[in-house]
């Protein structure tokens, strides 16, 4: 039977025929991965979305990359670093996460969703980079060098994550700003970048959702990427 895989969506001003206005908006890549696997998406934009939103609704769940979560989320203060902040996506995307962990929907989530499953389970975030650490890989590299391998990761052993793919050193291309600190409640890293900052999250309950801070729908043919989607739609 076909999946149907529920993916969470940002908002971005685009330009249409009334002018500038906010528009719900996704990588088609999302679409064409589903697609190349038989499952079908349905896009979840920011909205009062209750917990009541069923699981008769989706059989999976994707929650993608964009704007960093409101701190207040997890207790702290707002960074002057910390932009395009939105109360409305946050709330959607916590109750997306509880409502795939209630009825145990295998759930990847990416970039800013894998910060947000750390956050969701009781994590905190490092709200920037670079006023953190002293590393010489820059994580924020945008426009073409998002399709690009940026720097590798290593995956750890005895972990969902390593028995997803048999790599266990991957190049993956690198988009965001901040990194998660405090490991959230249910949670083990499963993948740590060169310089030791966490790329890789993981339930350790029944429900199986995996956390992986790179883009895997700009590297559409690189192994872990298709390898992920085998097992979201297992």
């Amino acid at each position: 039977m076909t999946k149907l895989i529920a993916i969470s969506t940002g908002v971005e001003d685009v330009t249409m025929s009334p002018g500038e206005i906010k528009c719900s908006v996704l990588n088609m890549n999302f679409i064409h991965l589903c697609n190349k696997y038989d499952a079908e998406a349905i896009i979840v934009p920011p909205q009062n979305l209750s917990i009541e939103f069923t699981k008769s609704n989706f059989d999976r769940l994707i929650l993608t990359g964009g704007g960093d979560i409101n701190p207040k989320v997890y207790g702290e203060d707002l960074h002057d670093k910390t932009s395009r902040v939105s109360d409305e996506r946050d709330h959607t995307e916590v109750n997306l996460l509880k409502i795939a962990e209630e009825n145990s929907i295998k759930t990847l989530a990416i970039c800013r969703g894998h910060q947000l499953l750390n956050v969701y389970k009781g994590g905190t975030l490092h709200q920037d980079i670079n006023d953190t650490f002293d590393t010489e890989i820059e994580h924020l590299q945008i426009n073409e060098a998002a399709s690009r391998h940026i720097h590798d990761i290593n995956i750890l052993e005895d972990t969902l994550l390593s028995s997803v793919t048999s790599n266990r050193t991957v190049g993956v291309n690198s988009i965001h700003h901040q990194v998660i600190n405090k490991l959230g409640e249910n949670l083990k890293v499963s993948a740590v970048s060169e310089d030791n900052l966490i790329e890789g999250i993981e339930s350790t309950s029944e429900w199986e959702a995996i956390g992986i801070q790179w883009h895997p729908e700009n590297l559409l043919d690189d192994e872990i990427t298709n390898d992920l989607m085998k097992w979201l739609l297992s």
